[in-house]
Order: C-alpha cells, then structure tokens, then sequence
C-alpha cells in the first residue's frame, strides 16, 4: 500500500496542470504549498492547504513536486526546502518519451507529449513542459525551465537557471550560459552569454 503524500509545491497556473497530469500518473496531490491559501478557489480540485511554501516542515512520508517555473524562484525554494530534509519525486506523464539512456534529475517534470532523446542529460528541478523537446546529448542545466513546444536540438548545452518561452529553438551544439533567458519564438544561433535575455523580432504586418 502507498503511504506516501504526494504535495504540490505552488499552486499557480502551471500546478493547476501539474495537479491533472499527477492523475494521470496515479499519484494524485493531497495537498498544496503556496502563499495563499485561496490560490485554487474558483477551481473544481479537492487539495487540502498545508501553508506556504517557506514555512512548511516536511515529513518522512512526504513527497514533494515543484510546480514553479520562474528559475530563480525554483531555486530559492528547493535549496530552503531540502535543507529541511525534504525529498522531491520526479514527475512524467505517460505520454511523455523518454529514452532509456537519457538521465533525469532529483525533482524533474516532464509534461505530456515532451520528449528527453538518447544520452540527453536533465538537471536537477527542471521543467519539461508540454510539446518541448530535449535532443540527443543535451546537457540541460538544473532549475531550468522550458516552456511548450521549446526545441533543444542535438548537443546543447545550457547553463543553469535559464528560461525559455514558448517555442524557443537552440540549434545544435550552441551553449546558452547560466541565468539565460530566451523569448517566446526565439531561434538561438549562436552561443548566449551569462545572464543575457534574448528575443525574436516582434510581429509585423505584411
């Protein structure tokens, strides 16, 4: 029998998705960590409120998910969690692919659809959202976040803490240094440094 409490760090737009995709996985949230107890009024889920996040005291049975994406902030709370000795799961959807010889960190979600390639390799508390997907041989720095539909094509190597927007594209073997953050629709030719945000053109009229 499963003792296990599954719990759902942050309960945002992107918990909201995280709390289906749990179902699907068959291991449903009891609970939620957040700022506020409200945050899934409104909503049609049933999760009890332990508190916020930077006050919570893990147990032995507990099982933890980070459902943050800004990285930063991703960061600040897994280090102040773990630090109480709180253990993360990992969560995959089912119809996630991931290849057998890809390597997956200490709490990283892969959302429905996305694909980790062969050899791949995904850092600790990473965030695979739906349709995005990591090449053969990507090294994908912790407390990343890739948004859908996000292309990581053949020997990237990405620094930690980096954001991408919704369909960003990285062609092979460039690196996108630590603290990156790439904009919604950006394709990455070349190597990004350190802290850099970049962006596509805006949308003109023809």
């Amino acid at each position: 029998m499963n003792t296990l409490r599954y719990i759902l760090v942050g309960a945002g737009a992107f918990g909201r998705e995280l709390i289906n995709w749990a179902e699907d996985c068959g291991t449903p949230f009891t609970g939620f960590l957040d700022s506020s107890a409200a945050a899934l009024d409104g909503y049609d889920y049933r999760l009890d409120y332990l508190g916020a996040i930077e006050a919570f005291q893990p147990q032995q049975s507990d099982c933890l998910v980070m459902a943050v994406g800004d990285p930063a902030a991703k960061r600040a709370l897994a280090t102040l969690l773990l630090s109480k000795g709180a253990r993360f799961a990992q969560l995959v959807h089912p119809s996630a692919v991931v290849a057998r010889t890809a390597k997956l960190g200490e709490g990283v979600v892969v959302c429905p659809q996305a694909m980790v390639s062969a050899d791949a390799r995904v850092g600790d508390f990473v965030a695979v959202n739906a349709l995005a997907s990591v090449g053969h041989d990507v090294d994908l720095g912790a407390y990343s976040t890739l948004s859908a539909h996000v292309d990581l094509t053949g020997w990237v190597r990405v620094g930690e803490a980096c954001f991408f927007g919704s369909g960003a594209r990285v062609l092979p073997k460039v690196k996108v240094g630590a603290g990156a953050r790439i904009g919604a629709g950006a394709t990455v030719m070349r190597s990004v440094p350190e802290g850099a945000t970049m962006y596509t053109a805006p949308a003109k009229k023809l």
